[in-house]
């Protein structure tokens, strides 16, 4: 298995930016010397469920500050992006972080955010489609192109440049728990990143999905590869390790608020809600525990299929260095013993064999708007 941080700087009490990011740069810093592989940046705007406005200026700061961490988006909101700028900007990055940029895609999921950029929900689909033509034209044509979509026209003809460094392009990533996000990753062979608060078979039937798009596009299903988001503390104890739900439930609470639109100046307004998961449930659809508790949960997601977990560490406040401690240990116990963890060979086959899910039964796999980042892509 490979593994990653996601981060998105939650601000529960509207700490000073920079020290927080800092923060957050630390322990990104500190998984690369313990053995991860990748960071994920996520990007949210007007509002302390995470702070983390310019996910690109904050890679270009974060590959400055590491030598060999891979560097992904978790996620490029899309449809509010310039594709054409997107195209040069994120070009810029993966030369200068010596291609070692991730380009995680989506197409958003928080009306409060996208509506301040004139943007709606219903139109975001296409939007985020007719961006990834643009940027794929854009990366590997060096003739002129122009652009005729249904939301986005390019009308003079145009060649950007630089290219990326990586060819044909930096890597896409594509988060969403929707049978078109699978879709779409299946046509572009994108890595898809689901949630781990799908539980155990919503993940399944997600992935199934992409078994079957695959298959009906003559393409192989063996070895594919696919992302969880994972909210993980690692403690001494399990006992320990839960006294830290609180942290994780602002986290779930502020995303449910945000799809809510209860923000009042910038300030998410958490509380409890209809249906919430009491704490045994909760627990279990996080990855929170000892060492040998973790490593059970994530040879559990790779039964499943999961190849590369983004483990969600700083979430809803949680002291610095109980962070450092998580990542410490993750470092030394959790990831050598998974290192050659892979899913079952069989499985891919079982997943042919099922009917393939929808998007109605993936959305009822989750237990409301989850603290994933990771929707309805």
């Amino acid at each position: 298995m490979n593994f990653g941080l996601f981060c998105e700087w939650p601000n529960p009490g509207i700490r000073k930016w920079k020290t927080l990011f800092e923060e957050g740069v630390e322990h990104i810093q500190y998984s690369e010397e313990v053995g991860f592989d990748y960071c994920l940046i996520a990007e949210h705007h007007f509002s302390n469920y995470g702070n983390s406005p310019a996910p690109l200026l904050q890679a270009l700061h974060i590959g400055q500050r590491t030598r060999k961490l891979n560097i992904a988006t978790g996620i490029l909101v899309l449809p509010i992006w310039d594709p054409l700028r997107l195209a040069e900007e994120v070009a810029v990055l993966d030369n200068l972080v010596d291609g070692r940029f991730i380009c995680g895609i989506g197409r958003g999921y928080q009306p409060h955010e996208m509506a301040r950029f004139g943007i709606s929900l219903d139109e975001s689909r296409q939007r985020t489609l007719e961006t990834v033509d643009v940027l794929v034209k854009a990366w590997t044509q060096d003739e002129s192109f122009t652009y005729a979509g249904e939301h986005i026209t390019i009308d003079h003809p145009t060649t950007v440049w630089p290219k990326p460094l990586q060819k044909p392009h930096p890597p896409f990533w594509i988060a969403g728990t929707s049978v078109e996000s699978m879709k779409l990753a299946a046509e572009r062979d994108m890595m898809p990143i689901t949630t781990g608060l799908l539980g155990a078979a919503g993940m399944r039937a997600h992935l199934g999905a992409l078994v079957h798009f695959r298959m009906g596009m003559g393409k192989p299903v063996d070895n594919i590869e696919l992302g969880m988001q994972a909210i993980t503390h690692v403690a001494e104890t399990d006992e320990e390790a839960r006294a830290q739900l609180s942290y994780a439930r602002w986290q779930n609470r502020a995303g449910r608020a945000l799809n809510r639109l209860e923000v009042e100046n910038g300030r998410v307004q958490v509380g409890p809600y209809q249906g919430e998961l009491d704490d045994d449930g909760f627990m279990q659809r996080l990855f929170f525990g000892s060492p040998d508790t973790v490593i059970r949960k994530f040879r559990e997601a790779a039964e499943l299929g999961v190849t590369h977990v983004s483990n969600w560490m700083m979430f809803g406040g949680i002291e610095h260095e109980k962070i450092m401690k998580s990542v410490r240990l993750m470092g030394e116990e959790v990831i050598p013993a998974l290192a050659d963890v892979r899913p079952p060979p069989s499985l891919y086959q079982e997943l042919a064999a099922e009917p393939p899910a929808t998007t109605e039964q993936l959305q009822a796999a989750r237990f409301g708007p989850a603290p994933s980042d990771v929707t309805t892509t």
